[in-house]
């Protein structure tokens, strides 16, 4: 195994992430490879796996780091919008988190096929150890105050199946898209949070 100095190996770790992530945004998951990779970051083939077990470990590693980002805003838009009612509150978010994901191209290419590319790459136990971004986003909706008619886990499941609504809307007509999110957004809402 290669040998770097802490201050190298947080630089590489970094360059993988970063340019991996521009990477598979352009060419997508399954085009990318292991060379591509360290192509683009200069390091030898067996340096990378002193890194990631794997491409598909690279890219789970981007996209929990770009959910982490995004809880980091979630946690922002709440204080800001405190004085909201609960119900309000979480229904702006929901649409404020859609377009937060509208705005990064790897979000946007998450598809039902690469989700299961990946569940079939990793396994469990791998991706038992990043915690579900959507029960971490209610764990933070919770912190600030906001109460939930079913656990955690089930409303987390609940944001997910709209996320997945969402991103199956992709050839719909901006304004229908709108229409059709919202009254999902606001029957999920009125169903699972307590005024």
């Amino acid at each position: 195994m290669p040998r770097f100095s802490t201050d190298e190996r947080d630089r590489i770790r970094e360059d993988l992430l970063i340019k991996g992530e521009r990477l598979f945004v352009q060419h997508g998951l399954k085009k990318v490879t292991v060379d591509d990779l360290t192509k683009e970051t200069a390091i030898a083939k067996g340096s990378f796996y002193a890194f990631f077990d794997s491409k598909e470990h690279l890219y789970v590693e981007i996209l929990y780091r770009i959910g982490n980002e995004m809880l980091e805003r979630t946690d922002t838009f709440l204080t800001k919008n405190k004085s909201l009612p609960p119900r309000v509150l979480v229904k702006k978010l929901i649409a404020w988190s859609f377009d937060e994901m509208e705005k990064n191209p790897l979000l946007m290419q998450q598809s039902l096929e690469i989700r299961t590319h990946l569940l079939r790459k990793l396994s469990k136990e791998f991706l038992e150890r990043y915690p579900d971004i959507d029960v971490e986003s209610v764990k933070v909706l919770t912190a600030h105050g906001i109460k939930f008619s079913c656990e955690d886990e089930i409303v987390g499941q609940v944001f997910q199946m709209l996320s997945v609504a969402y991103d199956g809307m992709h050839d719909y007509a901006p304004a229908k898209k709108k229409i059709v999110i919202d009254i999902l957004i606001s029957g999920t809402i009125n169903e699972i949070v307590e005024e």
